[in-house]
């Protein structure tokens, strides 16, 4: 009889652990980080902080038009003008804050990870930091620095396993 009782037990946990997961799932409670490396930047400009070029601005606006209906609620960026500016036309849409963030931290990507969690979150950053992130999310190697504009990475974090990542052009 004790058996019985103690498969009961640890049936009735296993069916309440997928409902619960089911849940969380149903009710989108997933940590996705969604992180680009800020738009083209104006190369006419001689400041160690350039502003985006006219292409720049245009890439900035087709990430808002993208990102818009995604879920996001918050918008971490450094305190560069490229990063804000690259930011901006989301932020303005929704009607959001930016939150700036050091991208020399050493523990970056395990405090993004945290401040967006169960949330959806959108990163812009640099060239040299994307990829560091990257690969700490998904404990891999197998980013490298690029100079590439346009690049959405959607990283899909767990508490179990390393991340998941989509790579999207825009």
């Amino acid at each position: 009889m004790k058996r019985y009782y103690l498969a009961l037990f640890f049936f009735l946990g296993y069916i309440g652990n997928g409902i619960n997961l089911y849940a969380q799932q149903v009710a989108g409670k997933e940590t996705v980080i969604f992180l680009v490396r800020h738009a083209e930047k104006d190369l006419t400009e001689s400041s160690s902080d350039p502003s985006l070029s006219l292409e720049g601005k245009k890439h900035a606006e087709q990430l808002a038009a993208i990102l818009k209906d995604a879920g996001i609620e918050a918008i971490y960026s450094t305190a560069t003008k490229r990063t804000e500016q690259t930011a901006l036309p989301l932020l303005q849409k929704l009607g959001l804050s930016i939150i700036h963030y050091d991208a020399k931290d050493s523990d970056l990507a395990i405090n993004l990870a945290k401040k967006g969690k169960d949330k959806r979150i959108l990163v812009v950053s640099h060239s040299n930091v994307v990829p560091k992130l990257l690969n700490e999310w998904t404990k891999s190697k197998k980013y490298t620095e690029s100079e590439d504009y346009g690049d959405l990475y959607i990283v899909k974090i767990s508490d179990s396993q390393p991340a998941n990542v989509i790579k999207l052009y825009f």
